[in-house]
């Protein structure tokens, strides 16, 4: 029976509830806003399956990706965080009669993966969401499609693709994974205070977001809250919410020492930024949006250079620097547990998470550090 003693053990993916014969295992919230399995003891069989599906404590083996390359699309580019990569290869997988799953945010604000069997639905995928995603009975429903032969794509974090590989227990030919390349995901608790706080301070409520509005540029883009026909617009580095995110204070505590990232997910494709585009990809670097993406199987190789989008393949060491999804280990903030403590008793959520941004002299050094440490992995794995 699945038990969690220490929350760094559990990515929140869901594979034990959707695996469990006598569905006694249902998800919880705890007091830092993450959901947690949590089993009926006088329901469950004993059979261990919860346990044998964990992606933690069954953790896939690190693998090399075949190809790296620079990717964008004319056709997807606006309306993508970087280079519209996702819904390209979706056309190809609804063209086919598939089905594809991502994150969407429903107007509630709440944060889910639901399917979509035409481009219409597809949209409400497209763009990074920067908070957990809801994963309900997903893995079932897709087990169901592979089990009628059709295709199927799924699009999550490194942990979410983990569990739901973990979960199938099997490779099917008609299942494309791509996962984000993720440094960790921010609290769906924290979320639904800060965006509700957010509406009543500006006097409207908010009905939808896009955390990564490039219209003043791919690097420095903004979060577009909008509803009840108003928009504000927030640059990153005045928005609380994605500062702490950015600065990894807000981030599930699995997160950091997450056993799923860097080719050890199972997944087939693994999507980015190409932040370091100046270097790998030059007469790409024009502040619209770039992707990075790594074909980590040869299924993944082929779904890519049939997507129709214009591909550069780039030195991959290279162009993971500047990226912190691509990072070994995210360092633990000195504040964290203070933080999550207090964010509950908290009169003004926003005042509050503003008082436990680092000030951007700090920010810059550890970025710095970031850097260094991405270089010094280079360095060895060129030795």
């Amino acid at each position: 029976m699945i038990t969690i003693s220490d929350k760094s053990l559990c990515c929140g993916c869901t594979a034990c509830v959707n695996a469990c014969p006598s569905q006694c295992i249902v998800m919880r919230r705890d007091r830092e806003g993450f959901d947690y399995p949590v089993a009926n003891q006088d329901r469950c069989v004993g059979c261990g399956l919860c346990e044998r599906v964990c992606p933690v404590l069954n953790p896939h083996e690190a693998s090399e990706p075949l190809s790296a390359y620079a990717a964008r699309t004319e056709e997807y580019l606006r309306g993508s965080s970087s280079g519209g990569v996702f819904p390209s290869l979706a056309g190809n997988v609804l063209a086919e009669g598939g089905v594809v799953y991502g994150a969407v945010v429903n107007e509630d604000m709440t944060v889910g993966h639901y399917d979509a069997e035409d481009m219409a639905s597809v949209e409400r995928m497209r763009g990074s969401k920067y908070v957990q995603s809801d994963l309900y009975g997903t893995f079932e429903e897709i087990k169901y499609y592979l089990s009628e032969r059709r295709k199927v794509l799924f699009t999550g974090t490194p942990c979410q693709v983990a569990g739901l590989n973990a979960f199938l227990g099997r490779e099917y030919e008609s299942l494309l994974t791509a996962e984000c390349a993720c440094h960790g995901v921010p609290s769906p608790g924290l979320w639904e205070k800060y965006v509700d706080a957010f509406g009543r301070k500006n006097g409207f409520k908010v009905s939808d977001v896009d955390f990564r509005d490039k219209s003043g540029g791919w690097r420095r883009y903004s979060l577009s809250y909008k509803g009840e026909g108003q928009e504000i617009k927030v640059g990153r580095d005045n928005d609380p919410y994605m500062l702490l995110f950015l600065q990894d204070m807000s981030l599930r505590p699995s997160c950091y020492v997450c056993p799923s990232r860097n080719g050890r997910s199972g997944a087939d494709i693994t999507m980015a930024d190409l932040w370091n585009v100046k270097e790998a990809a030059p007469e790409m670097d024009d502040d619209r949006g770039v992707s990075l993406v790594l074909a980590n199987t040869e299924k993944g190789r082929v779904a890519l250079e049939g997507s129709g989008l214009g591909l550069k393949v780039v030195d991959r060491d290279r162009a993971v620097m500047d990226n912190g999804g691509f990072a070994e280990k995210v360092v633990v903030p000195e504040r964290r547990g203070e933080f999550f403590k207090g964010m509950h008793s908290a009169p003004d959520i926003i005042r509050y998470m503003k008082g436990f941004v680092v000030r951007k002299s700090v920010l810059k050094r550890f970025h710095r550090g970031v850097r260094a440490v991405l270089a010094e992995m280079k360095r060895r794995m060129t030795r």
